[in-house]
């Protein structure tokens, strides 16, 4: 009797002990979460409030985190930023509640979007964490959907690479300055070597850059700009690379944006390419191009970077372990 009074002593100890440990790991994941809720709010207020980010208030903006492994940098890579300043909170916030994004979200996904925001933000704040969010999972859901897609496994530049890689161009590159809404399918068969893939007007490639600027102009990311003047396609260097956008001096991949299209191939073309000059591979790709293909994507409707586009990739690339370059001192 004594022995079986002992054991269900013992066992009752340890079902204390037990329960002691999962009440203190209940509390601890409470305080996590809690702690991660103050960082969104944070890194909401931060981005928002000036042309930089604290170190802190990067690596806890969970909302973006991780949602492109593409845009993650290697060890030896540091990508930066342009040190351009935001908009204001306000018309930041004025312009998320209007875009199509928002007003065309249902009352349950609004809903889901503001749990767990964190107390003592302000409508402005908390009306562009919701469009964020909403953005986080219009761009996951599109990703995952082309997924379950038997054809997905076919693609060489599939949606996980042509979101990251458009807010990339946008991001660094382009900036705000208007540029043809089909662009970026140059660069992006660079970076993912489908070389022929902007051969085909309806081909994979084409249509999955349609797919993401229309859902970056969905959410407000980027809006019609007003129509450049007839636009001439050309060889305009000396290493071939001049395909070029302009009123017929220019070779530049938008009105002002200060870079040609043969260098911006280059850029992005893949590092791990055998070829021993990009900048010859490159200029060679864009000559194989059909003319007709290469007038439908550089007359195309032209677009441009708004200023809640502009927070949302900052946001999305900071949220990868991109920087913000140090602002250059005027000479």
């Amino acid at each position: 009797m004594a022995y079986e009074a002992a054991a269900v002593s013992e066992a009752a100890s340890v079902h204390e002990a037990a329960a002691a440990s999962d009440a203190a790991a209940v509390s601890e994941m409470a305080a996590v979460s809690e702690l991660a809720a103050a960082y969104e709010a944070a890194a909401v207020y931060e981005v928002a409030a000036g042309p930089g980010l604290p170190r802190t208030a990067r690596r806890f903006d969970l909302v973006f985190a991780g949602l492109f492994p593409w845009l993650t940098p290697l060890d030896d890579e540091r990508p930066a930023l342009p040190p351009h300043p935001l908009a204001p909170l306000p018309d930041l916030a004025a312009q998320a509640a209007d875009s199509l994004l928002v007003r065309h979200a249902s009352p349950e996904l609004k809903s889901a979007a503001r749990t767990r925001l964190a107390a003592g933000t302000t409508a402005e704040q908390d009306q562009l964490e919701v469009w964020a969010r909403l953005l986080a999972d219009a761009l996951r859901n599109r990703v995952e959907s082309e997924q379950k897609d038997r054809s997905y496994y076919l693609l060489q530049s599939p949606l996980e690479a042509i979101f990251p890689l458009t807010a990339h161009l946008m991001g660094v590159h382009l900036g705000e300055h208007p540029f043809p809404m089909l662009l970026p399918a140059l660069p992006i068969a660079a970076a993912t070597h489908d070389l022929t893939g902007p051969h085909d007007p309806d081909g994979a490639l084409l249509r999955g850059v349609r797919a993401a600027m229309n859902t970056w102009a969905t959410a407000g990311v980027t809006t019609p700009a007003f129509p450049e003047p007839e636009t001439e396609i050309r060889a305009g260097t000396e290493t071939g690379a001049g395909i070029g956008i302009g009123t017929g001096t220019e070779t530049r991949a938008g009105a002002g944006a200060g870079i040609g299209i043969g260098e911006l191939v280059t850029l992005f073309w893949r590092h791990d390419d055998a070829s021993p000059d990009r900048a010859t591979a490159a200029a060679h790709f864009l000559r194989q191009i059909p003319r007709q293909t290469l007038d439908m994507i550089m007359k195309s409707p032209p677009v441009q970077l708004t200023p809640l586009g502009a927070y949302g990739i900052r946001r999305l690339l900071l949220a990868h372990r991109w920087t913000i370059s140090p602002t250059t001192p005027a000479p």
